[in-house]
Order: C-alpha cells, then sequence, then structure tokens
C-alpha cells in the first residue's frame, strides 16, 4: 500500500515532469520565426546577455507572439506569455510547498520562488495595462522589476542553497526571455 507522502510526491513528480516536458517540446518544436521575432531577438542580444537561438525558439512556440506585427503587439504578447509562465511556475512552487516532508532548503527555496513569482505576477499585470494605455516607459521599469529583482529571489535561493530544480530553472529562463525582448521592444517604442 502506497502512503499519503508517497502518494503525494508521486503526484509532484508527474507534475513537474509534465510542464518540463510541455516547455521541451513547445520549444523543441518551434518550427519557424516570423521577422519581428528574429529582430527583437537580435535587438535583445545587444543589450542582454541572451542566446538568439533559444530566444528565437521560445518566440516562436507562442502563438500570440508569433502573430504579433509590430513592436506594440509584440509587447503585449511577450507580457501576456510572461505572465502565463509567471503563473505556471508559481502552481508548480505552491504545490511543492504543500508538499509533506519537504527538506528545510526545498522549502526555504520554494518559499522564495513563492515571492518572486508572485509579485512577478503583479509587475507584469501592471506593465501590461500600462502598455495598453501607451505608458511605455513606465511599463519597461515594471518589466524590468518582474524580470530581474523579483525572479531574483528564486535564482538566488537555488543559488545559495545548491538545488537544483529544472521546472524552476526553466521557469526563470523563460521569464528572462519574454521580460528582456519585452523591456527591449517598449524601450524601442519609447524612443
Amino acid at each position: 500500500m502506497v502512503s499519503v507522502g508517497r502518494a503525494v510526491s508521486i503526484a509532484m513528480a508527474f507534475f513537474a515532469s509534465a510542464i518540463l516536458v510541455s516547455s521541451f517540446t513547445q520549444v523543441a518544436g518551434a518550427s519557424s520565426s516570423t521577422p519581428i521575432i528574429r529582430d527583437v531577438c537580435a535587438s535583445t542580444g545587444k543589450q542582454f546577455q541572451l542566446d538568439n537561438k533559444f530566444c528565437i525558439e521560445t518566440l516562436s512556440s507562442e502563438s500570440r507572439i508569433v502573430a504579433a506585427t509590430d513592436l506594440v503587439k509584440m509587447s503585449l504578447a511577450l507580457i501576456e506569455a510572461a505572465m502565463s509562465n509567471a503563473a505556471k511556475t508559481r502552481d508548480y512552487v505552491k504545490n511543492m510547498l504543500k508538499q509533506p516532508g519537504l527538506k528545510p532548503d526545498h522549502r526555504y527555496v520554494m518559499q522564495q520562488c513563492d515571492i518572486g513569482y508572485s509579485n512577478c505576477y503583479l509587475s507584469f499585470g501592471s506593465a501590461l495595462g500600462e502598455t495598453q494605455e501607451k505608458e511605455y516607459f513606465t511599463a519597461t521599469y515594471d518589466v524590468k522589476i518582474a524580470f530581474t529583482d523579483n525572479v531574483d529571489f528564486c535564482r538566488n535561493a537555488l543559488t545559495s542553497t545548491k538545488i537544483q530544480d529544472e521546472v524552476l530553472s526553466r521557469g526563470n529562463n523563460f521569464i528572462y526571455v519574454f521580460g528582456a525582448v519585452a523591456f527591449d521592444s517598449l524601450d524601442r517604442l519609447i524612443g
């Protein structure tokens, strides 16, 4: 007979695997990019350390980003994709925090990631409204806070504890790409 704790652990492992496989399949299965995706990835690469191929593959995996035809629509799509990713990663974290027997270092990481991803989601939400109102300067600030300061809670906790969590690492990587490209796209709208 399987204990309740073991059943929860199995369920969490399955949940984490499903997120990883889904994310990997989306990026690996990205068919082709559009000229605007190649443009924003190249432009962002000049300002941020960003692997151009990973940027193109990541953006090409999101239908709302592929459909974007100008920098405003691209910025909105990037922010929406970032919010979706932040919500999924935050849900993973909240489910992990409910897991009985979570080791103290893992609990610490999950608590920090919960704070970071909750704030990240809120910052991107603010940026979405500001972008819709054409307040691009303010939106760049909220986007930058979201993908740097907010997610740094999670990144720093993983680094300091030397814990490896593929779901969190992929979430952090996706947020960085969506956020950096959104920041650069919005910044280009200001100038």
